[in-house]
């Protein structure tokens, strides 16, 4: 693209001018040195870095899966201490229930590369299912009157937070 606009930028210069065809012939040495000498030497260079070899030099770190894994597990051990009231009974049934499962459901997934995409997509899709079947609800119950505008405001809110996060998590 530059050097389309340096042509375009020597190409309009009046004939008239002292220098054009010095400015002329430096601009077509520049593009012709940039496109042959960068697109020549680009293979190359590629094969000397060895893109393939990044792969060991990463392999200290965690994939996205093992990742989750370790977050969810750190989540799971602070919310069962909390989960449980002073005489040991479960007084958030529905929070440990969520927290093990996300925990064992990365677990599982951990030695993957990545989370499978179509596993992904699919639940994805069901959460956004979900989110317009609520905000078609919302809507039905607005026009009816049977709810207040600032209360259409709130769950909207909500409605958009559980769509935006499904929309990122489905990638």
């Amino acid at each position: 693209m530059r050097g389309v606009v340096t042509l375009a930028i020597a190409l309009s210069l009046p004939e008239a001018m002292p220098g054009r065809d010095l400015i002329l012939v430096a601009s077509f040495a520049v593009i012709l040195v940039t496109v042959l000498g960068q697109g020549t030497t680009i293979g190359p260079l590629i094969h000397w870095i060895n893109p393939d070899h990044a792969d060991e030099q990463n392999a200290h770190h965690l994939s996205e899966p093992q990742a989750w894994a370790r977050l969810e597990a750190a989540q799971l051990a602070a919310v069962l201490p909390l989960a449980h009231g002073p005489d040991g009974s479960v007084i958030h049934p529905r929070l440990l229930e969520q927290y093990t499962y996300r925990a064992s459901m990365t677990e599982a997934y951990q030695s993957e590369t990545a989370y499978p995409s179509d596993v992904r997509a699919a639940h994805y899709d069901v959460v956004l299912a979900a989110v317009a079947a609520a905000r078609v609800e919302l809507l039905r119950l607005h026009r009816t009157g049977l709810i207040h505008d600032e209360l259409l405001s709130v769950l909207e809110h909500d409605l958009d937070l559980q769509e935006i996060a499904a929309t990122h998590g489905k990638g």
